[in-house]
């Protein structure tokens, strides 16, 4: 079972998941949360989703044949 790619998967989900409480909960009012924090819990969890997604993705070996 591919572990390592789903916990990434699911960091970046619940990672983004944050984000959106925190924006929705009025977070970045000023002086709670500066906007680099969630600037970078976005990116941070957009790329362990990417990163989850691509490990998970299964590779081809032989190039594909388009010919009819």
């Amino acid at each position: 079972m591919p572990f390592i790619p789903l916990a990434m998967i699911a960091a970046g989900l619940i990672g983004n998941l944050l984000l959106v409480l925190l924006l929705l909960g009025d977070a970045t009012a000023p002086g709670r949360v500066p906007l680099a924090a969630a600037a970078i819990l976005a990116l941070g969890g957009g790329a362990l989703l990417l990163g989850g997604l691509m490990l998970l993705e299964t590779r081809r070996r032989d190039p594909l044949d388009h010919r009819s």
